[in-house]
């Protein structure tokens, strides 16, 4: 008989993110796979699961846990 509750690794999936520059024309990829965002001067610092790091300038204006995104808008 299986178990209704998930298997304890179930509990540990992994939480990358990517991250978007809002723009004119939509929305630019700035970075995936996403593990870390840091506030640094006048943005973050984006930290993702292999080490690759970026920084964006902006402020964020949206993040969605459940589509794994997060939307950053360029400071005015």
């Amino acid at each position: 008989m299986s178990s209704p509750w998930p298997a304890p690794w179930a509990a540990r999936a992994m939480c990358e993110s990517k991250v978007y520059l809002a723009t004119d024309a939509g929305e630019e990829l700035v970075l995936a796979d996403v593990i870390s965002i840091r506030p640094e001067g006048d943005g973050y610092q984006l930290v993702t699961l292999f080490g690759e790091q970026a920084h964006v300038r902006g402020r964020i204006k949206e993040i969605d846990l459940l589509k794994h995104r997060v939307v950053v808008e360029p400071a005015s």
